[in-house]
């Protein structure tokens, strides 16, 4: 299991964070965090470089550009697993691009965006 992808998640709803954990975990992949803010988001990126990350859109009102923005330095790819639409995400350039699966994502959805993700990286 040391070379499943790592994956950082970052999501302030702890249920649906032990849902995408419990996801991954059963599609083979090694979670980091679950991070519920962005300082403990960032914090987990100082100690590791995860392979890909999932992140929620809004953390109890504040935004996740900040992680965004690390991870598109390190040339980390991630999806959102937010209710926001493309049309809310406009203004932020770090997260207008990213693939977003939704907040009610199917773990057969996640995981399959997922692999295509690692497998575009």
């Amino acid at each position: 299991m040391h070379d499943a992808p790592r994956i950082l998640v970052v999501e302030d709803e702890y249920l649906i964070a032990l849902d995408l954990d419990a996801a991954l975990r059963t599609g083979g992949y090694r979670v980091i965090g679950p991070a519920s803010n962005v300082s403990a988001a960032l914090e987990l990126l100082k100690a590791e470089r995860p392979d890909a990350a999932i992140l929620d859109v809004n953390l109890a009102g504040q935004w996740v550009t900040p992680v965004a923005e690390v991870l598109q330095a390190m040339s980390v790819p991630f999806i959102l697993a937010s209710g926001y639409v493309a049309a809310d995400l406009q203004a932020e350039t770090a997260l207008r691009d990213a693939v977003n699966v939704g907040k009610t994502w199917r773990p057969e959805l996640l995981l399959e965006a997922l692999r295509g993700l690692l497998k575009a990286a």
